[in-house]
């Protein structure tokens, strides 16, 4: 079974964002974990333990009720996790590895997103981090359409590229998706035939539309899913963990912080049903 798992911080965003990881559950019949991390201090000044316990008691019950509405409106297995914790990425980085969860539906916050927050959020940590594949979400200003409707495929040709591709193809093939893939080059570009010809043996039979582009990647990629109303990213990742071999200016995590969209940073092709 594909374990899908669902962090909640109670915000606006975050609710936005259980819309995803509710459509994703049931189209790959999924169990789906809803989780909420009350973040507590590790040390209380003296005579406020007590204090302490019962704040934490109450926000844990606020919190359950919260994921339990949620839940409601999920037709398939459900698990709720409310737990206390110093550090909400550590637990959910320590969950998704105890458990093997396939992946992970998390809210990004503002306009920019994950730019404007520090290096030590919460969803950029388990992207860095965390050994599934992250959906990190963002409402686009034209709206997102669930089922996908459009997707950007970007691609440097390489073997490790390909990782995306599975995921793709099974959404362009249920829900009639329309595939962009997409290459940047540096200097010259080549051909769109190359291009095409790097996809052999994937998304075949489908309706693909072919682009390439010279410029930094990262905002090319960016570009193109805003001129083209994307609804979904799929971009994978190189390296054991994710992100976090080659952090800092690599092309994934530029666009997964400026993408106009939901970026899916794909480290497997998800199992589940079509």
């Amino acid at each position: 079974m594909t374990e899908i798992l669902f962090p909640c911080d109670l915000s606006s965003e975050s609710d936005a964002a259980f819309a995803h990881a509710r459509f994703l559950a049931h189209w790959l019949r999924a169990r789906l974990t809803l989780y909420h991390a009350v973040e507590m201090p590790r040390h209380y000044p003296e005579g406020l333990w007590d204090r302490g316990e019962e704040v934490q008691a109450r926000a844990e019950a606020s919190a359950r009720a919260h994921l339990q509405k949620l839940a409601e409106g999920v037709d398939g297995e459900t698990r709720l996790i409310v737990e206390a914790t110093h550090s909400t990425h550590r637990s959910l980085v320590a969950l998704i590895d105890r458990e093997k969860l396939d992946l992970a539906v998390m809210a990004t916050h503002g306009r920019e997103g994950l730019a404007h927050l520090l290096l030590g959020s919460v969803t950029e940590k388990v992207v860095q981090h965390g050994r599934c594949s992250v959906l990190c979400i963002r409402e686009p200003e034209h709206g997102v359409h669930i089922p996908y409707q459009r997707v950007l495929v970007p691609t440097d040709l390489s073997e490790a590229a390909t990782r995306s591709f599975p995921l793709a193809e099974r959404l362009a093939r249920k829900f009639q998706t329309e595939v962009m893939a997409l290459h940047v080059a540096a200097d010259e570009a080549p051909s769109k035939q190359k291009l095409a010809d790097s996809l052999a043996g994937h998304l075949e039979g489908l309706d693909v539309r072919h682009r390439v582009e010279i410029g930094r990647p990262w905002k090319k990629i960016v570009e193109v899913a805003e001129r083209a109303e994307v609804d979904l990213i799929v971009m994978s990742t190189h390296g054991r963990h994710g992100l976090a071999d080659s952090m800092l200016g690599s092309t994934t995590e530029r666009v997964v912080r400026h993408a106009p969209c939901p970026v899916l940073v794909n480290r497997l092709e998800l199992p589940g049903s079509d």
